[in-house]
C-alpha cells in the first residue's frame, strides 16, 4: 500500500449564477459578472474577481484546470492556470490532448486508467480522483494528484479541478517501500485501533497473507494470544522491547513469534510499527539446551515412587533439598511443602514407624552404609501405601550426611500378597468363604457338634436356570443377581453358621448348634424359603428360585467331603423334580448318583468314538401315501450296554451338557446322509432332527453347527428341518421365536414336536414362524377309545389349519388311527403302521423301493370323526 502523504485538494466551485473568469474572459464563454447578494456587500468588478482568482491559483503548489466533455464525446481542456508552466514547463496554450482526449503530458502507462476515471465521473456525476504521472517539457517525471468536480453547463459535463505536484512525497514513499520490501524482518504498520495499514514482503512470507489481504485486518487475527481488541494489546506491548508470542499463519499453523512494537506519532495520530520474526529455530535450540534437565525430571516424575535428596545436619535435624513430584501422589503433600517442612514426611507414618525410621537413619549416618528402608505411610486421602527405598550416604565437610536415593511404591506387591491370601480362602465376587475355607471351618464345627451331641446339616444350593440370566442379561447382571441372592440367604443364618460359594451358581451352607431333627429341619426349610426371593438389579426385578439338597451329620456322613457329595446328589435329584425343590439325601440317591456319573463317562467316550447314530422314521402323506419326509431319532449303541434307550441317556446328556455334542453329531450325519441319497437319484425329501431346549438357550452354537453341517455336506437348507419340543419352545418364547426366525432366514424350517403335552399360549404360538405341528403319540394312541383324546386331536388339527400349518400325527399303529386322522384332514403321519425307525441302509432301501401307504379314498374335513 502506498505511503500516505496528503490528499487535500481545492475544488473550484461554480453555480448557475456565477462564473470564474481570467484575463477578462468568462470561463464559460459568458460575460455576466459575478455578484454577491450578501447584505451590506458591494458589487465587485470582473477585473477584481479575476485578479483575486489569479492570486489564489498562483499560491497553489499546483495548477487549476477546466475540462469539458463535448457532445460528440471528445474531451477538451479550455483552460489551465499559469502555474502549469512552473510545474510542467508547458504554457497553458501548449497543453494539448491526443485523439482519445487524454492530455499529451500524461505518462502512457496511466492514460487508460485516467480516461476511465473521467468517463465514470461523467456517468454518475461524482468527483473524479485525479492521480497520474506527467512528463515535463524537460523529460522529467512528475506525480500529480488532485480532484475535479463535474457539473452540467448547457447540457455538457464540465469539470473544475486542481492538480497538486506530489512528486517529493511519492519519491519518499518509494524510498520507504524499498526499505520495507528489502527488510529481512516482517514490518507491519498499524493504526491506533490495532488494524494493519501496510505490510512488507517479509510479513507476507511470515504470515502467508498477501499485503493487500493484510491491510485492514486486525493484528489480533495474527496472534494466538487474546489481544482484547481496539489496540489495547498493542498499547500494552509497545515499549520497544521484544516479546515472545504465538503467530498464526493463513493456513492455521501456529509458530513462535518475536514481536517488537514501537509507537510513533504522525500528524497528531498514533501509529505502531511492529517488527516480527519467526523464532522457531531459536526455540528449538533453547529446548535442546533444556532437554537434559527435563529428561532427568521426567524420569524422576514418572517413577512409581519418589526421588529425593535427604540431609541430616550435625545437630541431628533432617531436611530435604530435593524431592520429585511423586511425593504428591504417595505422601499427599506438595514438593515445596516437604522442602519447607520435613516433619510432614514423619507425620505420614505411625509413631512406631517413625521410631524405626529415625533409628535406621542414625545408624546409616554413623556407619555410612546404604540405608534400606521399607515403611507404610498414609498418603493422599489417608490411603495406606507401602514404600521401599535404598540410598547411599555421603558425609560433607561441614559434618552433614547426604542421602541421594529413590523410594518406590510397592503397595501393589503388598496388596497382591494380601489378595493371594484372601483368594486362597474367599470368593472374590461374593466375598464369601470358598470351598477350602468351608472344609477347614467344618472341622471345628464337627468337633463342637460331637462334643455337644448336636446335629449338623450341609446344604447345597443351586440357583435354577441361572444360565438364562447370564445369556440374556449378561454376566455383569448375572453376577449382581448371584451376589444379591447370596446376601438374602446369608441374612437368615446365625453367627455360628457358615455359607460358602462352591462354584458358579452353587453355594454350600453349614447349619450348626441344633439338638433336634425337627429344629434342624425347620431351619433348613427357612433357608429354603429365603432362597426363593425377588432381587432388584440394574432397574429390573428377578424372581430367583433355588433348589436345595441336604445331607445330615452324622447320619449321611461324618466328614465334610462325604456330606458335600451327598448334598450335591440330593440337589441333583431336587433339580430333576423342578425348580425351587428341597430334597434330603437318601441312600438310593447315592447309588443313582454313582450310576449317573458312570453313564456320563460312557456318554463322553461314546461321543468321542462315534457311537451315536441316527435311525430314520418315514413321514407319509395321508393323501398320496408317499414318503414326504423323515424324522431322525438318535440311537446309542454302546459296546458294553448294547442299545441304550433314549429315555435313559438323554436326561443325563442334557444335565451334563453332552447333549450339545450329540446333537451336532446328528446334524452332521443326517445332512451328509440326506445329500448322499439325493446324489444317488432319490427324490429329495427333508430330514427332521430333534434339538433340546438347552440348545435354543445357547442358539449361537446351534446356528454354527447348522452352518457347518450344511456347508460340509452341500445339502440344500430346505431339506433339513429342526424339531423343538413344545415345553422347550414355551420356556422362553421370545427367545425361541427369535431363534426360529433366524433359522427360517437361513432356509431351515422348524416344527413343534410333542404338541399337546406342554402349555402353549395360542397368542404366542401364532407368533412362531413354524410350518408344522406334530401331535404327540400319547393322544393318537387312544383316539378310538378315549373321546377326550379324540376331541384334543380334532382341536389340534383344526387349530393348525387355521394357523396354516401342516399337521403330523406321531405313533400311528392301527388302521383305525389312520382312518380317523384322514377323516379329520390330518396332513401326514408316522408310526409303526408304516414303518419303525430304520438305520440308514434300510431307510435307503425303502426309498429305493418307492414304498407307499395304500388306502382307499377318504374325504377330508375339519369336523370330529364319528
Amino acid at each position: 500500500m502506498p505511503w500516505p502523504v496528503f490528499a487535500d485538494t481545492i475544488p473550484i466551485a461554480s453555480t448557475g449564477r456565477s462564473r470564474w473568469t481570467t484575463g477578462g474572459e468568462s470561463l464559460s464563454g459568458n460575460n455576466n459578472a459575478w455578484d454577491t447578494n450578501s447584505a451590506g456587500e458591494g458589487l465587485s468588478s470582473p477585473e477584481a474577481l479575476a485578479a483575486r482568482f489569479a492570486g489564489l491559483t498562483a499560491s497553489l503548489p499546483g495548477f487549476g484546470f477546466l475540462r469539458r466533455l463535448n457532445a460528440d464525446g471528445t474531451i477538451a481542456y479550455p483552460w489551465f492556470s499559469d502555474n502549469v508552466t512552473k510545474i510542467l514547463g508547458f504554457a497553458p496554450k501548449d497543453m494539448g490532448v491526443n485523439s482519445n482526449g487524454c492530455l499529451h503530458v500524461i505518462h502512457w502507462a496511466d492514460r487508460d486508467r485516467h480516461l476511465d476515471a473521467i468517463r465514470h465521473s461523467a456517468a454518475n456525476m461524482r468527483p473524479c480522483d485525479e492521480e497520474f504521472r506527467a512528463i515535463t517539457q524537460g523529460g522529467q517525471v512528475r506525480w500529480l494528484r488532485g480532484a475535479s468536480t463535474p457539473r452540467l453547463e448547457n447540457g455538457q459535463v464540465v469539470w473544475d479541478g486542481v492538480l497538486i505536484d506530489v512528486t517529493d512525497g511519492r519519491r519518499a514513499e518509494f524510498r520507504l517501500d524499498m526499505l520495507m520490501e528489502h527488510a529481512a524482518d516482517s514490518i507491519l504498520i498499524l493504526d491506533e485501533a490495532g488494524m494493519i495499514d501496510s505490510a512488507n514482503t517479509a510479513a507476507e512470507a511470515l504470515f502467508g497473507w498477501a499485503a493487500s489481504d493484510l491491510a485492514g485486518r486486525a493484528m489480533d487475527d495474527l496472534l494466538a494470544e487474546n489481544g482484547g481488541g481496539n489496540g489495547g494489546f498493542l498499547a500494552a506491548v509497545s515499549d520497544g522491547r521484544p516479546r515472545e508470542l504465538t503467530g498464526i499463519r493463513k493456513n492455521g499453523d501456529q509458530f513462535p513469534l518475536e514481536l517488537t512494537t514501537s509507537e510513533v506519532r504522525m500528524e497528531g495520530h498514533r501509529l505502531f510499527v511492529g517488527i516480527g520474526r519467526d523464532i522457531t529455530q531459536r526455540k528449538a535450540t533453547e529446548n535442546a539446551l533444556l532437554e537434559s534437565e527435563q529428561r532427568l525430571r521426567a524420569i524422576a516424575g514418572n517413577m512409581p515412587g519418589m526421588v529425593f535428596q535427604r540431609v541430616l545436619g550435625p545437630d541431628g535435624t533432617m531436611r530435604f533439598t530435593y524431592v520429585s513430584e511423586g511425593c504428591r501422589t504417595f505422601l499427599g503433600v506438595e514438593p515445596e511443602e516437604l522442602l519447607e517442612d520435613p516433619e510432614l514426611f514423619l507425620q505420614c507414618m505411625t509413631a512406631d514407624e517413625q521410631k524405626l525410621f529415625l533409628a535406621a537413619l542414625a545408624r546409616s549416618a554413623e556407619t555410612l552404609e546404604p540405608l534400606d528402608e521399607e515403611m507404610a505411610v498414609f498418603g493422599a486421602g489417608r490411603r495406606r501405601r507401602w514404600l521401599r527405598g535404598q540410598s547411599r550416604p555421603n558425609r560433607r565437610p561441614n559434618g552433614s550426611v547426604v542421602w541421594d536415593g529413590v523410594m518406590l511404591d510397592v503397595t501393589e506387591r503388598k496388596t497382591a500378597e494380601q489378595r493371594l491370601s484372601f483368594l486362597a480362602y474367599y470368593d472374590p465376587l461374593t466375598r464369601l468363604p470358598n470351598r477350602t475355607a468351608f472344609l477347614e471351618r467344618f472341622a471345628g464345627a464337627r468337633e463342637n457338634a460331637a462334643r455337644s451331641h448336636q446335629l449338623l446339616a450341609v446344604l447345597s444350593l443351586g440357583i435354577d436356570r441361572f444360565g438364562i440370566i447370564n445369556a440374556t442379561m449378561g454376566h455383569s447382571v448375572g453376577d449382581q443377581v448371584l451376589t444379591a441372592s447370596a446376601d438374602i440367604v446369608q441374612s437368615g443364618l446365625s453367627r455360628n453358621d457358615i455359607m460358602a460359594r462352591a462354584s458358579g451358581d452353587r453355594f454350600l451352607v453349614l447349619l450348626s448348634g441344633h439338638t433336634s431333627r425337627r429344629e434342624l429341619t425347620e431351619m433348613v426349610e427357612r433357608i429354603h424359603g429365603l432362597a426363593q426371593s425377588a432381587v432388584h438389579v440394574a432397574g429390573d426385578e428377578f424372581e430367583v428360585s433355588t433348589s436345595v439338597g441336604v445331607a445330615l451329620f452324622p447320619r449321611d456322613g461324618e466328614d465334610a467331603e462325604t456330606l458335600i457329595k451327598n448334598a450335591e446328589a440330593a440337589l441333583q435329584r431336587a433339580k430333576s423334580q423342578g425348580p425351587a425343590t428341597l430334597q434330603f439325601f437318601t441312600k438310593e440317591m447315592s447309588s443313582r448318583a454313582a450310576k449317573t456319573l458312570s453313564l456320563q463317562n460312557k456318554l463322553r467316550r461314546g461321543l468321542e468314538h462315534g457311537e451315536f447314530v441316527p435311525y430314520y422314521q418315514p413321514q407319509v402323506d395321508l393323501v398320496t401315501g408317499a414318503i414326504v419326509g423323515m424324522e431322525a431319532l438318535v440311537r446309542w449303541n454302546n459296546p458294553e450296554l448294547g442299545m441304550v434307550s433314549p429315555g435313559e441317556f438323554i436326561p443325563v446328556a442334557e444335565e451334563s451338557g453332552l447333549i450339545d455334542g450329540i446333537c451336532e453329531s446328528m446334524l452332521a450325519q443326517c445332512a451328509r446322509q440326506n445329500k448322499q441319497w439325493q446324489d444317488s437319484g432319490f427324490r429329495p425329501i427333508p430330514v427332521a432332527v430333534n434339538v433340546s431346549g438347552r440348545q435354543f438357550q445357547y442358539a449361537r452354537r446351534l446356528i454354527t453347527a447348522l452352518e457347518t453341517s450344511l456347508g460340509e455336506s452341500g445339502l440344500d437348507p430346505r431339506y433339513l428341518e429342526i424339531e423343538l419340543t413344545e415345553s422347550s419352545a414355551m420356556r422362553d418364547a421370545d427367545s425361541a421365536i427369535a431363534v426360529v426366525q433366524t433359522l427360517k432366514d437361513m432356509g431351515i424350517s422348524c416344527s413343534i414336536d410333542d404338541f399337546g403335552t406342554g402349555y402353549s399360549s395360542l397368542s404366542v404360538l401364532k407368533r412362531f414362524p413354524i410350518t408344522k405341528l406334530k401331535i404327540d403319540r400319547s393322544f393318537v394312541m387312544d383316539v378310538i377309545t378315549d373321546p377326550n383324546d379324540a376331541a384334543i386331536v380334532d382341536a389340534i388339527v383344526a387349530m393348525a389349519k387355521a394357523l396354516k400349518m401342516k399337521v403330523v400325527a406321531e405313533g400311528v399303529e392301527h388302521t383305525q388311527h389312520l382312518d380317523f386322522l384322514r377323516a379329520l384332514g390330518c396332513d401326514q403321519m408316522q408310526g409303526y403302521l408304516f414303518s419303525r425307525p430304520l438305520p440308514a441302509t434300510e431307510m435307503g432301501q425303502m426309498l429305493a423301493d418307492g414304498k407307499c401307504l395304500h388306502f382307499g379314498p377318504a374325504p377330508r374335513n375339519s369336523g370330529t370323526a364319528p
